[in-house]
């Protein structure tokens, strides 16, 4: 999970761990940070906000795809109304109810 928002990785990692039951790999703070930590974890699925300092969505995806490229990536957003091209999935924050369901469907397609 890659966000800047220190009480939007706490709700992440609530809907995680208690409502899905999922083992979170890594939270990251910053684009660079989160870039690093996937190429280190290789997790199955990355939850990356698309506006963040030091590295943006965009730049983070892009190093992840060159060092974790089996990572789907969902892009997560408060601002962006259609997905990047570089994400795999794109969910809008405000849809936050709709993301286990949208993790367990990538992971099924896996």
């Amino acid at each position: 999970m890659v966000d800047d928002d220190p009480g939007m990785r706490d709700l992440l990692e609530t809907i995680f761990h208690t409502h899905g039951g999922f083992r979170i790999g890594g939270v990251a703070q910053d684009g660079f940070e989160g870039a690093m930590l996937c190429a280190d974890v290789q997790p199955d699925i990355v939850v990356l906000d698309y506006f963040m300092p030091r590295w943006d969505g965009a730049k983070a995806a892009e190093f992840m795809r060159q060092h974790s490229p089996a990572s789907k990536i969902i892009a997560f957003s408060a601002v962006l109304a259609e997905p990047p091209a570089w994400a795999d999935k794109f969910l809008v924050k405000n849809d936050i109810d709709r993301l286990l369901p949208l993790v367990e469907e990538m992971l099924q397609a896996v």
